[in-house]
């Protein structure tokens, strides 16, 4: 018998992080692995970040938003999140910018399984808390879900794919 999961909402969450991180590993292990390392670090147009920037944004960004939700679902109505211009966003991706692709891949997993326990452990009914963000104010958890976990690694995951094209 197919019974349907308890949290469908966030079970979708979930196995969009699961797909975003499988595909990331895929990339690591892959193309990134056999393209000449000083390329991990070269812009592929002005203003875009490198491989290595958004590898070390993402590496950062998933326990932030980890620690971010677990945050808001204890204590709904309490101010979510960052800006792009967030001091400690910016100096995680200026301390790990010029790391190695093993230093790099060695942090992914324990990065990934602190989001991955977050979210594992919210309810459908949690999405339905809201928090205020600085520049989108009210918002739901299931939007800044999207917004900033699911639809956040999607977006760089392409970038990474759109820099290995231009670059590769």
């Amino acid at each position: 018998m197919n019974t349907s999961p308890a949290n469908p909402e966030v079970e979708a969450i979930l196995s969009s992080v699961q797909k975003s991180y499988k595909e990331l590993n895929q990339l690591i292990d892959g193309p990134l692995a056999r393209l000449d390392p000083k390329k991990l670090y070269k812009s592929p147009a002005e203003g875009e970040w490198t491989i290595m920037q958004n590898l070390a944004h993402i590496v950062e960004m998933m326990p932030y938003w980890a620690n971010e939700i677990e945050k808001l679902v204890a204590r709904p109505g309490q101010n979510f999140g960052r800006t792009a211009q967030d001091e400690g966003r910016l100096q995680a991706i200026r301390e790990h910018s010029t790391d190695s692709l093993a230093q790099m891949r060695a942090a992914f997993p324990s990065s990934y399984a602190r989001l991955e326990g977050v979210l594992s452990g919210l309810k459908d009914s949690d999405l339905k808390l809201i928090g205020h963000h600085s520049r989108f104010g009210e918002r739901s958890l299931g939007w800044f879900s999207e917004e900033f976990v699911t639809g956040h690694l999607t977006n760089h995951l392409e970038q990474i794919k759109t820099c290995l094209a231009a670059i590769g």
